[in-house]
């Protein structure tokens, strides 16, 4: 029962971090001071969203084992999204640093959260 109360939490945790991130975006390109894309950032932001989404089902159905191979899929998975964005975006390359920083950021997040789930899965082992 206690895997169900943390799958809520996490995964509003990381869309209030998304929302902060789009707020930061927004506020850089109303001062002036950057103008990145809304559309690269949102699938960078789609792209976590769908893993972290995924690490937390697969918490909350209890198959706690495959959450470690779930996290180097998508790692693998986004790393070919910004590959592709590199590729086609035309914005991407007169942005580049800012936006492998929206890219690391979301990287840290969803780092954050399997070290979480993995924490979680620890203590729930020892109280077995």
């Amino acid at each position: 029962m206690k895997n169900l109360k943390v799958v809520p939490t996490y995964a509003v945790l990381f869309l209030l971090f998304s929302a902060i991130m789009f707020l930061v975006q927004w506020f850089l390109g109303n001062q002036d001071i950057m103008h990145l894309s809304y559309r690269i950032h949102f699938l960078l932001f789609f792209v976590t969203l769908i893993g972290v989404l995924t690490m937390l089902i697969v918490f909350g159905l209890k198959k706690k084992n495959i959450i470690g191979f779930i996290f180097l899929g998508f790692v693998v998975f986004k790393l070919f999204a910004i590959g592709y964005i590199a590729l086609f975006e035309k914005d991407f390359k007169n942005n580049l640093l800012a936006y492998f920083a929206i890219y690391w950021l979301y990287l840290a997040v969803e780092v954050a959260v399997v070290v979480a789930l993995v924490r979680k899965q620890d203590e729930y082992h020892k109280n077995i």
